[in-house]
């Protein structure tokens, strides 16, 4: 599928549907845990994960969209994602010297692991389809922890794509002829044979099955942050100046975002 948004700038209104979905705890409880320890944290270790952020912006800039997200005032708003990324902050705990901690780490962890395939399994996407997937995610952690990190950024990519596809599809918003994906209720506007050719085309339909897609990161198409305007480029082979262990590490803790919501939508 193609992902040049480029090819439609038409800024009329999307179609107005109903919203059918049921949201279940599971991922809010995560979000308001994370909101909770992150405003109960000492001025000590808020310190050091803000400084510990800024540091990895050395290696990618979101980690600076992160330490501000993590960086206001008591009571702020936080972004989806910067909070998903505390839940796991909390694993320095076990460590009885904090400074052996290292971030990027997490992704190899069982709990990261075990909590990422919890709630892709609690998803209700086709059977067959999500069968095939899961040895997917799997080979995505096999390629971080030996340091493949140029097949793990696309592969990961790929699946946020594919994961909000498979959700459009089961929840009758999208319909695949062939190799084609229609918007079935004519959500977005001035496609040719209602075709959608993008991920801005499909998130644009998510948030209209359901507000909160908005909020995912993954699915922001605004070029707001250099993980999204990158994209891109990294899929169709004209950068290759960020497979690294940092992209993937933010690709992961996104994958999470986006599948601890995704578990909860229900028809």
């Amino acid at each position: 599928m193609y992902d040049d948004y480029d090819d439609y700038e038409d800024d009329q209104p999307v179609t107005r549907i109903k919203s059918n979905i049921k949201q279940q705890t599971l991922g809010k409880r995560i979000l308001e845990d994370a909101q909770s320890y992150l405003e109960q944290i000492s001025q000590g270790e808020h310190t050091f994960l803000i400084e510990t952020l800024r540091d990895l912006a050395q290696q990618d800039e979101y980690f600076n969209v992160w330490a501000d997200q993590l960086d206001q005032p008591v009571g702020s708003k936080v972004a989806n994602d910067a909070l998903n990324l505390m839940h796991f902050w909390q694993q320095r705990h076990r460590h009885e010297d904090v400074q052996t901690f290292h971030l990027f780490d997490v992704i190899n962890s069982e709990d990261f692991q075990k909590e990422l395939l919890t709630a892709f399994d609690a998803m209700q996407i086709d059977e067959a389809h999500k069968a095939l997937r899961r040895p997917v995610i799997i080979e995505a952690f096999k390629m971080y922890k030996l340091g493949c990190y140029a097949g793990c950024v696309p592969l990961l990519y790929a699946q946020l794509e594919g994961l909000l596809t498979d959700v459009l599809i089961q929840q009758g918003y999208l319909k695949q002829n062939g190799t084609k994906f229609v918007d079935v209720y004519k959500i977005v506007p001035g496609l040719k044979g209602n075709e959608i050719k993008s991920l801005w085309h499909q998130s644009k339909i998510a948030t209209e099955m359901n507000p909160y897609f908005a909020e995912l990161a993954a699915y922001k198409m605004d070029s707001s942050s250099n993980v999204t305007a990158s994209r891109h480029n990294i899929l169709h082979g004209t950068d290759v100046a960020h497979f690294t262990q940092a992209r993937s590490f933010i690709l992961f803790i996104w994958l999470f975002s986006v599948l601890s919501f995704m578990s909860t939508v229900r028809a």
